[in-house]
């Protein structure tokens, strides 16, 4: 059985082409040609620690970003201007994904990186709300589709939604982001470094079936490396998700990460709920926030916990530099919370 959210054969293929289109029809904003790009290799791990853990973080200078919509906070009207709401064939990938009305595929007017697209529900929904079962399934289909397609398998998609006032989302109807990573060979999201870590160790907890049974519980559950100086909370996505009965799979591992958030919010007196969440096939990540901006200068998002900081100006690029990108997100975060157990998470 297939996924009522399974794309065409040829959806690369036409996305590039459309994009190719739009680009010289002036539709989209975009000078990644002359963005500049930096990545740091930033050790996480103190004097205690037997080994180095060394994370990547990229910083990038792209000047059409000065174009979008300020992030840092969202529409308080929902009724204001929506531009969601407005036919833009000249920016549709699909018009009706799986023709049920509910979802469309359009790009991003003022992408971070060629092809930068996102997931928009036709009807309006709220930004400020959770992922539903039908929105994680989509959007997984999507980077499945993503994956398996020529010319394509080289690059790493990963999905991003920013929810909530203070989460970096610059728009109140809902939607979900899709963009490549750098390089591989460049640079590997944290999230990955210390997933395969947290993997190794519990590969090697054991053969008999007792321990298999206790590792794999053990893996399901939401971890956070305690070097990283804000929350976070990551599950991995154990088993591939083909078919539409999977989607409880995926809404049970967003649920189990979201609880944490909550907790997370309500212990630290929160006035609002704003996370940002990161997906790809192998894992989740979400990451509670306290606040949009870094001393009401720079604006973060998802793409910023996924260790891409984007800057629209030199001024901010540099500034960026003095401070660290560690700290600016440990600032628009909440404290690491690694230290709980288990039972304190009660939300």
């Amino acid at each position: 059985m297939t996924s009522k959210y399974q794309l065409s054969n040829d959806f690369y293929e036409k996305l590039s082409i459309k994009y190719d289109s739009a680009v010289k029809g002036g539709h989209i904003l975009f000078n990644g040609d002359s963005a500049i790009n930096e990545i740091e290799k930033i050790v996480i791990t103190d004097e205690n620690d037997k080994e180095n853990t060394t994370i990547d973080v990229q910083l990038t200078l792209l000047k059409s970003l000065i174009h979008r919509p300020e992030i840092g906070t969202t529409t308080k009207n929902e009724n204001d201007l929506n531009p969601f709401l407005k036919p833009e064939p000249e920016l549709t990938i699909i018009d009706d994904y799986n023709n049920t009305n509910e979802f469309k595929i359009v790009f991003n007017k003022f992408p971070v990186v060629p092809r930068h697209f996102m997931l928009v529900t036709k009807e309006f929904k709220s930004q400020n709300t959770p992922l539903s079962p039908n929105e994680l399934m989509a959007t997984y289909q999507i980077l499945q589709a993503l994956k398996n397609q020529p010319p394509n398998q080289d690059q790493d998609w990963f999905a991003f939604y920013n929810c909530g006032p203070e989460s970096g989302a610059s728009q109140p109807h809902k939607h979900i982001q899709f963009m490549t990573l750098p390089s591989r060979e460049q640079f590997k999201p944290y999230a990955e470094t210390l997933f395969q870590e947290e993997k190794e160790e519990e590969d090697d907890d054991g053969d008999d079936q007792e321990q298999q049974q206790q590792q794999q519980v053990k893996k399901s559950e939401p971890k956070q490396n305690k070097h990283l100086p804000f929350a976070h909370f990551f599950v991995p996505i154990t088993n591939e998700v083909v078919t539409d009965e999977s989607e409880e799979e995926l809404a049970h591992l967003f649920s189990s990460i979201l609880q944490k958030t909550l907790t997370e919010l309500r212990e630290t007196n929160q006035t609002h709920i704003s996370y940002n969440f990161i997906m790809t096939l192998n894992y989740m990540l979400m990451i509670p926030r306290s606040k949009g901006k870094y001393e009401n200068k720079l604006g973060i998002n998802s793409c910023g916990f996924q260790g891409l900081i984007l800057c629209k100006n030199q001024e901010l690029f540099e500034f960026v530099k003095s401070i660290g990108p560690l700290e600016i997100l440990k600032q628009v975060g909440l404290p690491n919370s690694s230290n709980k157990s288990t039972t304190e998470y009660d939300y």
